[in-house]
């Protein structure tokens, strides 16, 4: 290291234009050093730490005036304040340093002087700042204000931290010459809270527009706060003015929040939605949507007028998975009104799914034992035939197996009895089957089966050799019902409603608990090699080396004595017609759990073939001696069984079922089923094989194909300028929101696909997806075939522009089915949205440009025809 000392008494110019080192000055040149001022003792002084100063060219020390110049990326700090710039001057009797940039040989600024203090920074032109009073003046300036940028001519930085603007610009654009932003001709920062200004207007391209406001208001703050939800306002033909999802965002606390929000139309219609986030880390998270709309359409008193009610409720819950191991609680709701998705949702998924299902679940583990426990509450509803299933709630608590006499030592080779396996599994189910219209009345509960069921298995395997196995097992079931049913022929019945007498069957329904129980031994027997077939090729110049066929036969046997001496009968004669036909019947065949023992003894033998065919390609790189494996086909499986105590038609259908993948890009699947009996004239199937009918070994029932394809190009590099994400926040509180509100959150009349996400991906420059199934049955009387084609995908046309689209093809109304094209354009700081739905019940179109930020997400323009306005 050298160091050079020099007294001068005159002025030396540093070589940079517009700066020159003053008189009576001692000149340290090193590219390594590093001074400090000591903390001063006088008592008016507050610079209770050392000031820190270097610069990569020169530091000058002014004897006289007692300052230090520096040179050349030079920086102060103190405390957490840190400033850096091409030229800075520090005076240490006043604690005061000013900073400024410096020009190139090209004329363009450079080594502008950029603050830190804490959280805080923000680049200048000029800066004069006093680390005793911790006041400054900034020239110059852009900083970042919790989302957005504050640009200012002049600003003053007051010792509490507050900063006083004028000729200041607010906008969310990252650009030193932003695309837009609000012009402020004053204002007051006040830190992580607020930005009030005096007279505003809009600029848009450095032209101002002649909008302005007396003052402005922004928000500047950290963490998550309390306000007003400003509604949106438009008309719809059906129902009328609207103010929609305006209301009031509740931030609670750091663990949970709310959301009230509410719509009126001025033809009567009116909806209330209350959401709420919550999140406790390393321990659970979630979020709850509740909605519930009275719908009117018409006027009072005229044929078209309505009122109906639609409800929706969305639950998500989970657990971390670290908060407690032995125990876990999740829920997934998801339900509502069966009209609710075609009134209010703009989710294209939503409007098109018919079923819903819930469950809310919750699992026990005891460490150390095979013991658990687990229960659920599900729900499930089809919104075509308005079907509600429930089960309120459903408990297992299970036993896994265990060997209670293997021995603790294992002494010679195990004996046969210790692979004696035990078993216990108890389970509770309370079953509701409803409609939507019912689900929350009293009626709900009239038809609801109740049922407790535990089951003791004790089993055993023995292989006498390969592929081959015998299981005996003998298990204990025992069921307790809440009611049973009767069944008795009535010849005189004397029906009320019809004011009639006439024969028929009556059931009736006998409340009370019963228990019924069974044992139940069964012994089964199973084979199943694998058999191998290869075929070599044995041209040099063949790519492929070899072929490879496996199959799987499997022959199965299993069979149960008839325990109608041991076990309690619980089946029952009664006559079914007026010829005096009979037939039996089980007392628990309405029941959850059925019947736990079994009209006499049964018996089956099942029969499957499953193949697998393999090729063995060598790769087209020549200087590669590796192979790899092709699959010409994953599987394809054949199976049926015979039942052995049948008086007729033992045979089961024959099931055939195959899937294989082209080019890892194309999916194949296939299925059937072959009927080996004839069928009469009425379709019913009888004691005839079909090969004696007709001469075909089978008949085909049924038959189904399907293709899917999903194509893509390869994904692009990403690039801070080229690649482009977009946040894509619906109609709601900025900053620290939390997230998972549920997609049908996004509202306003906008088509869901509008949204494509949480952003839009440009690195992917286009995919494809397409799908095709085919469906064919045959009942004997009549058959019948479906089709339907799919497909959907995205491109990318630029780095900017994207374009999505979904659609499908009807066979037999042969027209498209639901469609939707949606076109994105990135503009920076702002964003395009176009959607539109040309066909169907949700025809519909969107066009809207905005500003990306959700902090000034008014500043918009948009144009839209809401599906609901037809």
């Amino acid at each position: 290291m050298i160091l050079v000392f020099s007294i001068l008494s005159v002025s030396i110019s540093d070589g940079q234009e517009g700066i020159e080192r003053p008189d009576s000055v001692l000149v340290l040149q090193d590219t390594t050093r590093i001074d400090t001022i000591p903390a001063l003792e006088s008592e008016s002084s507050v610079i209770d730490a050392p000031i820190d100063y270097d610069a990569e060219d020169s530091l000058i020390f002014d004897l006289e005036e007692n300052k230090v110049y520096l040179y050349g990326n030079g920086f102060v700090t103190y405390q957490d304040i840190e400033l850096r710039a091409a030229y800075i001057e520090l005076d240490k009797a006043t604690d005061q340093v000013f900073a400024r940039g410096a020009l190139d040989s090209l004329g363009d600024m450079i080594g502008k002087p950029s603050f830190k203090d804490g959280s805080e920074s923000f680049e200048s032109k000029t800066l004069t700042y006093n680390f005793k009073t911790k006041k400054g003046v900034i020239r110059g300036v852009i900083s970042e204000q919790e989302g957005g940028y504050l640009h200012s001519g002049i600003t003053k930085k007051h010792e509490d931290g507050e900063i006083h603007v004028k000729a200041g610009k607010y906008t969310t654009c990252s650009l030193e010459d932003p695309h837009f932003y609000v012009g402020l001709t004053k204002a007051k920062v006040i830190p992580n809270d607020k930005i009030i200004s005096g007279p505003a207007y809009l600029v848009m391209a450095d032209i101002p527009l002649p909008i302005a406001l007396p003052f402005g208001f922004f928000p500047n703050q950290k963490s998550r706060a309390s306000g007003i939800i400003i509604p949106e306002y438009g008309e719809e033909r059906n129902r009328g003015f609207f103010f929609r999802n305006g209301g009031y965002y509740l931030a609670l606390s750091d663990y949970f929040d709310a959301r009230i929000t509410g719509d009126i139309y001025t033809q009567g219609t009116w909806g209330l939605s209350l959401g709420s986030n919550y999140r406790v880390r390393y321990r659970f998270n979630g979020n709850l949507r509740a909605r519930y709309y009275v719908n009117v359409y018409g006027e009072k008193e005229l044929p078209n007028y309505s009122r109906k009610r639609d409800y929706s409720i969305v639950w998500s819950h989970s657990q971390d998975p670290k908060a407690n191991p032995g125990r876990t609680f999740n829920a997934n709701v998801n339900m509502s009104s069966s009209s609710f998705d075609k009134n209010h949702s703009v989710n294209a998924n939503s409007y098109l799914t018919n079923q819903k299902q819930s469950s809310i679940s919750y699992s026990k583990r005891w460490a150390g034992t095979p013991f658990n426990l687990s229960a659920s509450m599900n729900h499930r509803q089809n919104s075509q035939t308005n079907s509600v299933d429930l089960n309120l709630p459903k408990m297992n608590f299970n036993m896994n197996r265990i060997y209670p006499l293997k021995r603790k030592e294992k002494v010679g080779d195990t004996r046969w009895y210790e692979n004696i396996e035990l078993s216990y599994k108890a389970m509770l189910d309370n079953q509701i089957k409803t409609t939507d219209s019912l689900l929350f009345t009293s009626e709900v509960w009239d038809d609801m089966n109740n049922a407790f069921k535990h089951d003791i298995p004790l089993s055993t395997q023995i292989r006498p050799f390969n592929n081959f196995s015998i299981s005996p097992s003998l298990k204990y079931s025992g069921i307790l019902y809440t009611k049973h049913i009767e069944k008795r022929w009535e010849e005189n019945y004397y029906d009320i409603e019809l004011d009639s007498t006439y024969a028929t069957l009556i059931t009736d329904t006998i409340q009370g608990l019963k228990y019924a129980h069974s044992y139940l031994p069964t012994i089964s027997m199973g084979l199943n090699p694998k058999i191998y077939g290869m075929y070599l090729f044995t041209n040099p110049n063949s790519r492929i080396e070899a072929v490879r066929h496996v199959m799987t036969p499997s022959v199965s046997f299993s069979f149960t004595p008839d325990m109608s001496g041991v076990s309690q009968n619980y089946y029952r004669t009664v006559q079914i017609d007026t010829l005096g036909n009979t037939r039996e019947y089980s007392i628990y065949e309405k029941e959850i759990y059925r019947t736990p023992t079994l009209p006499g003894k049964s018996g089956s033998v099942s029969l499957r073939l499953s193949n697998n065919i393999e090729m063995k390609v060598r790769s087209s790189n020549d200087t590669s001696e590796t192979s790899k494996k092709i699959k010409i086909l994953e599987n394809l499986s054949f199976g049926t069984n015979y039942n052995l105590f049948a008086d007729s038609l033992n045979w089961a259908p024959i099931s055939m079922s195959g899937r294989t993948r082209i080019a890892n890009k194309v999916n194949l699947s296939f299925g059937g089923s072959f009927d080996p009996y004839a069928i009469n004239e009425d379709g019913r199937r009888i004691n005839r094989l079909e090969f004696k009918e007709t001469g075909k070994l089978a008949r085909l029932t049924r038959f189904n194909f399907a293709i899917d394809a999903s194509l893509n190009s390869r994904a692009q590099a990403s690039s801070s300028e080229e690649s482009t994400t977009s946040d894509i926040m619906p109609a709601g509180m900025q900053g620290d929101k939390p997230t998972g509100i549920p997609e049908d959150d996004k509202e306003g009349g906008m088509p869901q696909e509008f949204y494509t996400g949480e952003y839009v991906d440009f690195n992917i420059p286009w995919n494809l997806s397409l799908r095709y199934n085919y469906n064919y049955t045959n009942s004997g009387l009549s058959k019948r075939v479906t089709q339907t084609f799919n497909f959907s995908g995205n491109v990318s046309l630029t780095q900017k522009w994207k374009i999505g689209f979904s659609s499908g093809y009807d066979f037999k109304s042969k027209k498209l089915t639901y469609s939707s094209v949606n076109i994105f354009r990135d503009l920076h700081c702002w964003e395009m949205r176009f959607s539109w739905i040309p066909l169907g019940y949700h025809q519909s179109y969107s066009f809207q440009i905005n500003v990306k930020s959700a902090i000034l997400r008014d500043i918009k323009y948009e144009k839209r025809k809401s599906w609901y306005d037809n």
